[in-house]
């Protein structure tokens, strides 16, 4: 069970050299890359999608990605996650739907290839500003598109699809996204790896989500169980996504320690708290100690949930 961050601000501020670095001392031991800065929502709302390195064939895209590699694994971290480029679906556009699916394919490849177990992929969420988008048709298009993963995932067999319990928002209100139900998480990581025939498919885990949308922690966690294969941890106040660090806001931080310790949750701790860091809202010498906090909650958290599993 790692410490690690979403790289999100910290290198893209500080570049990739001072940025893995400064990551390394402030105590992570591994990153959930922020790949889907390759491909912006801009792109896609222009159909400029071959201007997105994942367009490009596998080799084109090691040797793009080498020196930022290099920093990585120099610095001894490990590449626990990734997260994909998003969104899957922009109203008025349907064809960005058929225009994701190849760039998801190439970033399941890429991850086989460095080494990263899991890819957190955006699924598409039901929107009342889209009364077309009910739920059995939204229910398809997110089974067509994991489901034209199956057959790259069978290729590589290292990578899992991770799934996310999202919110969506029109006129001022949120509302509930893919995943957000518990049982309907199950059901689609279920039936997805029956389809493909083996654990192709998990859930990420996001607790900011969790916190909107007023779930109960303790329950969606038992629900769906080990098919939380990863986490973004973050808190906010309930009413904005505001990706901060844990006890800031007002998110149940016991119940949500306590359920991944009933079930024996194996995978790593990944903070995706990039607004603690942002360095547009505080002084740079700031960030390292903000750094330093959120990877000592994360070891507090580690030991608290492996404690119950040494007994």
């Amino acid at each position: 069970m790692k410490i690690c961050i979403q790289t999100g601000n910290v290198v893209n501020d500080l570049g990739i050299e001072a940025g893995y670095k400064l990551l390394r001392e402030c105590g992570f031991e591994g990153i959930d890359w922020n790949i889907d800065k390759a491909l912006t929502s801009e792109m896609l709302q222009e159909g400029r999608v071959e201007g997105c390195i994942f367009g490009r064939p596998l080799q084109e895209i090691l040797d793009f990605y080498r020196e930022e590699l290099q920093f990585i694994r120099e610095n001894g971290l490990v590449i626990s996650q990734a997260h994909a480029p998003f969104p899957a679906h922009i109203k008025g556009l349907p064809q960005v739907e058929e225009m994701v699916i190849p760039i998801y394919q190439s970033c399941i490849r890429f991850c086989q290839a460095i080494g990263c177990r899991h890819l957190v992929i955006h699924g598409i969420s039901c929107c009342p500003e889209e009364p077309e988008m009910d739920f059995e048709t939204v229910r398809k298009k997110n089974m067509r598109l994991y489901g034209a993963m199956i057959p790259v995932l069978q290729q590589c067999p290292e990578v899992v699809v991770c799934l996310e319990n999202l919110f969506t928002g029109a006129g001022g209100r949120l509302y509930e996204g893919v995943c957000a139900n518990p049982w309907e998480a199950v059901q689609y990581i279920d039936e997805l790896n029956s389809m493909a025939g083996r654990e192709c498919f998990g859930l990420c885990l996001d607790t900011g989500h969790l916190n909107l949308l007023r779930k109960n922690v303790r329950e969606y966690i038992r629900i769906v169980g080990p098919r939380i294969q990863a986490l973004h941890i973050h808190d906010n106040d309930g009413d904005g996504d505001w990706h901060r660090a844990p006890f800031t806001g007002s998110f149940r931080w016991n119940d949500f320690i306590g359920a991944l310790q009933e079930i024996k949750y194996q995978g790593d701790l990944s903070f995706e708290t990039f607004c603690q860091t942002d360095r547009r809202c505080m002084d740079p010498e700031y960030v390292p100690v903000f750094l330093r906090l959120i990877a000592g909650v994360g070891e507090v958290f580690r030991q608290k949930i492996t404690v119950v599993q040494r007994r």
